[in-house]
């Protein structure tokens, strides 16, 4: 799992150093897309979709659904973050960020002749960190990393493409 996050995180970086022709675009309100996401605490990495939407040119909120890919249990989250942009300047632009978090962690196990077991746990959290995104000629490129405040202690590093609607 380790060696495929280097690699996407890797292919993402090479698109932003080539991509030397990048301009800045008009900028849609509404934003949506999709990355990779990896988790402390779970030790997996998983599958980001979200959304975002910007209120003013410094402020924005966002919401992404993420699924974890550990071996013997089940992660999912669901996070709702505001933004507030602090460097503005032609195709890039850095946040820090703010919101909150639900984690939802399920096991299930198979005991043979004595049926089956289960068990799950919810946790609401707290999300500080901080962002980028930078302006691509089709999408815009973001990474995050942000930590995780409450039970499920975590500190997720994502990536990936948000495209103007």
């Amino acid at each position: 799992m380790k060696k495929l996050l280097l690699f996407s995180l890797s292919i993402f970086g090479l698109l932003f150093i080539f991509n030397t022709s990048s301009h800045a675009q008009a900028s849609s309100d509404f934003k949506v897309g999709g990355g990779i996401i990896y988790g402390s605490e779970v030790e997996a990495i998983g599958i980001q979709a979200g959304a975002k939407y910007g209120f003013t040119e410094e402020i924005s909120g966002a919401a992404d659904f993420a699924i974890f890919f550990p071996e013997n249990y089940d992660w999912w989250e669901l996070n709702a973050n505001g933004h507030y942009h602090f460097l503005q300047e032609d195709n890039i632009s850095v946040y820090g960020l703010a919101g909150l978090n639900y984690a939802t962690m399920s096991f299930s196990a198979d005991l043979g002749e004595f049926g089956t077991a289960s068990a799950s746990n919810s946790e609401i959290g707290l999300n500080l960190g901080g962002g980028a995104e930078f302006g691509l000629d089709f999408a815009n490129l973001y990474t995050e990393l942000k930590y995780i405040l409450g039970n499920a202690d975590q500190l997720a590093l994502s990536a990936g493409l948000r495209f103007d609607i």
